[in-house]
Parts: structure tokens; sequence; C-alpha cells
């Protein structure tokens, strides 16, 4: 009987405590004006509490991100999260102090008012300790971390660079107006549009790279960094630029949206960042690049003394009404810049379904002209594919006579027209030829080669030299320019400086192969070195590289071994078909007909006194060249017709 009456008597006192704290249609809060009732149930302190611990998450989680190069977007969406959980937050708190601590049925419970001060008192305490956390941080990060780095930052720019060191980076004291565009990430859904990225990010460095006073990294140095773990300021050093510009591109259906971040690298800092969202069109695509270049511009040269120092840049038209046209040209460019026999067969189809959607689009016609005179140097394509390659050129600048490629590369065809002409116009036409693809793009590191190959083929190594040089100013990352300049060392003598050259050149993934090379690597006994300098450069004919080893390599290699070997070359269309020839001691054999006539190959006395090579240089018109703009250091006339070379 006690315990039913004592059963009935807490029922009774629940009953009586859910009055007091429930249900909540009953709550005495309820009564109050809706500003009172967020003050007494505490929303007020909890969302002060939210906020600033918000703000102390933010602040080091930017700083993190940006050390993993974790990509800008990110950010944005933590920064969304928060904004979404802040009114959960809220709610929470209203629902909290509508239904306390004392749902729970004892008689120990006090009063709801009770409970709302002592979380009101609890919240804060809570907040007091956050905002002494807040500004012990703000503390240390204004007067002691920033002070810190920009102390750091100034003894690492006086720092003198440590010639033993050669892993370290040299001291980082670059120009204000200097700046690197890094490959933009791919950030569409399918990951297929890494082409158009670079595209995107490429016209953006060709449009600030014009800029008067404004000193660019070229693309094939900047573009290297595209998946390195290195940061900001690190490949900044590497580069000698002050600023980096990264960014990101996503394709989704009609539309398309770019972001672009500009970074400080002395102190690692953001300095300005925008993100644009626009339909899908060539116009805005141009709009958007030409505003990121302006804005970049306009920055930066706020920050000089006088705005003077740096022009704007030009602002561009779309050369192309045809999405579908552009997205093509820049496919096929990107396949024409990763040079390999497969990528530039690869490049042939997009290039030509661009100038069929826009016949009208001089960079199409320019980029396929160069892809398909290419071929007959890369051991693809055909006669029929030069010519088109020919006429597409003069398609190009007849659309747009301002192009530096199409220049360049018709420079080339002048030079492959030599030997079928009467006389040695065609030398001067080629060296005008390039010469205006440089006055129309002084970037134009490509051009800068071409013009030096022309100088090097004609005799005149110091002017070849010097344009090199220049190329490697233009592009220090394009290593067909070093390994022009290790070739040219080899025609000189310097074999030591040559094989420097060409350790550099494939120390960074790009092969250069010179008979010179295979040769003063045989003198000194690397076999290894020989064999796999062979393999790498007549693996499409696998069949040539045991002779030609054994001719470098084996005293025993006898005249009938030779026969069977210049048979075997002869037959093949391997683009160093002249350096097999010269391999085999086959002089005869090597006519002007041959691509790449190796004229200048010294080391082998019998070839330099043969009459193979006095003919061919008669073939390519030199001595006519020669009589009219003087005999190289290395050449002389003798009488009115005849000349000799060492």
């Amino acid at each position: 009987m006690a315990t039913g009456e004592h059963r009935e008597s807490l029922s009774s006192e629940v009953k009586r405590l859910e009055g007091e704290v429930g249900p909540h249609a009953h709550h005495p809060l309820l009564h109050l004006p809706i500003f009172e009732q967020l003050k007494q149930r505490n929303v007020f302190r909890v969302a002060v509490l939210y906020l600033v611990v918000c703000w102390l998450i933010l602040d080091p989680l930017h700083v993190v991100f940006h050390m993993l190069d974790v990509p800008v977007w990110a950010n944005r969406l933590v920064l969304m999260l928060m904004a979404v959980g802040f009114p959960a937050v809220v709610i929470f708190a209203w629902v909290y102090e509508i239904t306390p601590e004392g749902l729970k049925p004892t008689v120990e419970v006090p009063h709801g008012d009770s409970l709302r001060k002592l979380t009101g008192r609890k919240l804060d305490r809570a907040i007091i300790a956050v905002l002494a956390v807040a500004l012990a941080y703000f503390v240390v990060d204004k007067f002691w971390i920033s002070k810190h780095f920009e102390r750091s930052a100034r003894v690492t720019a006086a720092a003198p660079a440590t010639s033993g060191d050669t892993g370290s980076l040299p001291a980082f004291a670059p120009s204000p107006h200097s700046i690197a565009v890094l490959a933009f990430s791919d950030l569409s859904a399918e990951g297929n549009q890494g082409y158009f990225a670079d595209g995107i990010a490429e016209e953006i460095l060709n449009v600030l790279a014009h800029v008067n006073g404004l000193k660019v990294a070229s693309r094939t140095s900047s573009f290297q960094f595209r998946k390195s773990d290195l940061g900001a300021t690190a490949i900044a050093q590497k580069l000698g630029v002050r600023h980096i510009l990264e960014g990101s591109v996503r394709k989704a259906g009609d539309t398309v949206r770019i972001s672009a971040q500009l970074i400080d690298a002395s102190t690692d800092q953001h300095e300005w960042s925008q993100s644009f969202d626009r339909p899908l069109n060539t116009a805005n695509l141009f709009a958007i690049q030409d505003e990121i270049a302006k804005s970049i511009v306009e920055h930066l040269a706020a920050t000089m003394e006088s705005a003077a120092d740096l022009a704007s840049p030009m602002a561009r038209k779309a050369d192309t009404a045809s999405e579908d046209a552009y997205d093509l040209y820049l496919k096929g460019r990107a396949l024409f810049i990763a040079r390999s026999t497969q990528n530039l067969v690869a490049a042939i189809a997009p290039l030509r379904a661009a100038v069929a959607k826009d016949p009208k689009f001089a960079r199409a016609w320019e980029m396929l002209g160069a892809v398909l005179c290419l071929g007959r140097y890369w051991n693809y394509g055909d006669a029929a594919d030069y010519r088109a390659g020919v006429d597409a050129i003069d398609t190009a600048l007849r659309l747009d006579p301002n192009l530096s490629l199409a220049y360049a590369v018709r420079g080339q065809i002048q030079i492959d027209m030599i030997p079928g002409q009467d006389g040695a116009i065609g030398w001067d036409d080629s060296l005008a030829s390039d010469s205006r693809a440089i006055e129309h793009d002084a970037t134009d590191a490509t051009a800068y080669a071409y013009r030096g190959e022309t100088y090097a083929a004609l005799g005149y190594f110091d002017r070849a030299l010097s344009d090199y040089q220049r190329c490697q100013d233009v592009d220090p990352g394009y290593g067909v320019c070093r390994g022009h300049v290790a070739r040219t060392y080899f025609y000189v003598g310097r074999t030591d400086d040559a094989l420097s050259q060409l350790e550099v050149v494939m120390a960074n993934g790009y092969f250069w192969l010179d008979i010179d090379a295979a040769q003063a690597i045989a003198a000194r006994g690397d076999r290894f070195g020989v064999l796999a300098i062979l393999w790498r450069t007549y693996q499409g004919d696998p069949e040539l590289i045991r002779p030609l080893f054994r001719a470098l390599t084996d005293p025993t290699f006898n005249d009938r071994d030779r026969q069977d070997a210049v048979a075997l070359v002869i037959k093949t269309k391997n683009t160093f078909v002249p350096s097999a020839l010269l391999i085999l001691k086959a002089y005869e054999q090597i006519t002007s007909a041959t691509m790449d006539p190796p004229i200048w190959w010294t080391r082998d006395d019998a070839w330099v006194q043969s009459q193979s090579r006095k003919r061919l240089m008669e073939s390519w018109h030199l001595p006519q060249y020669w009589r009219k703009h003087g005999f190289p250091p290395q050449c002389r006339a003798k009488g009115e017709s005849d000349f000799e070379c060492r």
C-alpha cells in the first residue's frame, strides 16, 4: 500500500513539473515580446559565440589551405557551410531554452528561469574565454608572426647565394612588376578540359607578356610547375618573379566559371581574387581574359611609385565567334605544344575541324599550317600534307598579317625550297620572315630559335648563338634553345661546353640528339650512353641501332658491315638519316634532298675535306649567299668561283 501511495506521489510530482517546464504551448516565455524571448533564451549569446568561433577557425584555416595549395573554392565551401550552420545553431538555442534541462523528471530540478540564468552565466564565461583567445591570436599574428616573416623575407632577400649549395634557392629580390601565370586547374566534372584551362591561362599570359614594363615568366617555364608540390613562394623564387597568378576553369553545359587569384610571393599573401560566371561563348571568354589582365596590371601599378611605369594591357576582340572552333583550336594547340610524333598527328584532326567551323579563324589556320609542315621533320604525313600546310600558312597571313608563328613557319618553308631554286634568294627570304615574326612578337622564342638555326646553317655561329641566347632569355624552360646552343658549341670545337649544355637539356626532360654528342661520348668510352642515345633516336627503326652502335664502338666493324648498314639506312624515312650516314661514313649518300643536312659536322676530317660536303654546300647555295653577304670565319673565297671551308 505504501508502495502504491509512493508511486502515486511521484506521478503527481512529475505532472507538476511538466506543468512548469512543458508542454511548450503553456511555457510562460511564449507570452513575452519576441526580442525579450531571444534575450531570455540566450539566443544572442549563442549567436555571438558561434560567429567568434567561426572567425577563429577561418583565419588559420585559410593559411593552412594556402600552404597545402588547396583551391580557392575550398575556402568558399567552408564559409558557406558555416553560413548554413548559423541558423541551425540559432534554432537549436531557441529550442533548447524552451525545453531546458528540467525536462528530466526529478524533484531537484530548479525552475526554468533559474536554468536560463545558469545557462546564461555559462555562455557569458564561454564567450569571454573565446574572445580572450581571439584577442591573443590577433596580437600574436599582428605583432609577432607578421614581423617575423617580414624580417625573414628581408634577411632572405639580402642574403647572398652560396655557390656551393646548388640545392638552395637563390636570393629572392625580384622586381615588383614581375609575374608568372601558372597552369590553371581543370575543375570540370569529367576532368577532361585540361587543354581548355591551359589555353585560358596562356591567353592571359600572352596579354600580360605584351604589357610594357611588366616582366612575365614564359609559358614553358611557369607551366612546368603544373603538378609540383612547391608553394607559391618557392615557385616564384625559381622563376625570379614577385607575383604568382593561379586559377581554375570549370565548364558546365553552356556556362563557364573562371577563377583567378594573385599572390605576392614575398609575403605569401593573396592580393586579389575574383571569379567570373558567364555564358560560354568566345566574346565572354576574351572579355574575362582581358578583365583579369587589366585588374592585375591596375593592382600592380597601384603599388608602384609611378603608374606610368606600367602600360595598360591592349584590349582584344575574339578572333572567332564560334565557341566550338575556339575549343578545337585550344585542343590542337595543346597537342602542338606537347610536341611528339603522336601528339602532332593527333592535333591535325581538331585543327582541321576548327577551320571547317570557322574558315576565317586565322590562328587556327596558323596552327594547322605549323603542324602539317612539321610532318617532314617528325616522320608523319606526305607531300600532299606538306603542301596543305604551306597553303594554310598563306591563308593565315592573308586573314591576319600580324601572326608571329605563321611568319616563323614560312621562314622554314622558304629554307626547304632553297635546293630547288636558282640562287640564294631563299636565305634572304627566310631571314626576313623570321625577323618579321620577332617584330610582331618579341616574346616568340620559336622565332628566335628558327632564325638562329638559319644563321647556323649559313655558318654564322656568333649570330646563331646570339639568337639562341635571346630565345633562352625569353623562355628559359624551352629545351630546344639550349639544345641548339650545344650543337653550335660542337661546330666550333667546344665539346665540353656542348656536353654540359646537353646534360642540362636532358636532365630537364627534353631529349636532344646530336651526332657530335654520340661520337664524343663514344670517344670517352661510355658505351651505355651511346646505346641510350641511339635507342632513343632510332626506336622507330630498331634494326638500325645495333649496326650504328658497332660503327661507333666496335673496332672490328668492317666494310661489309658498313655496306649492310647503309642498305638498311637508305630504306628508312627516319628524320635522323643524315646522322646515320655520317656515322657510317657514307658521305656520297648525303644529298641536298636529305633533310637537315649536317654540313657543319666537323669531328670527322674525312667528311670536312670530302667533295660530298662541298657539293652539299653548293646545292644549298651557300657560296652564292656568302659572296653577297660575306663569308663566315671558317670559310673563304678562292678566286671568283671557288671556295673552301675548314
